[in-house]
């Protein structure tokens, strides 16, 4: 349990420091999440040499997920929503690495909870900090 709580604050903190700028760079964000979420679930899942394909694509196509809030296609309207599901749904990959409904439960919490934490927290260090604990949790 402390190794999650380390890592729900680790990503934060990271994801916050990810759109802070200048100094900073976005890849505290998008690197930095998802090698914590790796790193925390290694520690407590264990590393089978067989599954390396599912952690190493789950870190790449996090890594993508990141790196845009699909404004693209949903023009700044609930595009945190989608936000939450795409990194949600990379998850997926977890299915093959763990029991199903936790990957699954996974997809709810950062889809339903990144679009209503973005849509009712104004302040950007609380909403940016908010989901990276999401992203973790």
């Amino acid at each position: 349990m402390i190794i999650w709580l380390l890592a729900i604050l680790l990503s934060a903190v990271l994801y916050r420091l990810g759109g802070i700028g200048k100094p900073f760079n976005t890849k505290y964000r998008d690197l930095g999440c998802p090698t914590v979420g790796l790193i925390a679930l290694l520690l407590t899942n264990g590393f089978y040499w067989s599954d390396w394909w599912v952690y190493f694509l789950t870190l790449g196509l996090t890594f993508g997920t990141l790196t845009t809030y699909w404004d693209f296609l949903f023009h700044e309207v609930d595009n945190y929503y989608a936000h939450g599901f795409a990194i949600g749904a990379v998850g997926l990959l977890l299915c093959f690495v763990m029991p199903w409904w936790i990957p699954v439960a996974r997809l709810v919490i950062c889809t339903v909870g990144m679009g209503l934490w973005s849509k009712w927290i104004d302040q950007d260090w609380l909403e940016e900090g908010g989901r990276g604990a999401l992203f973790i949790l």
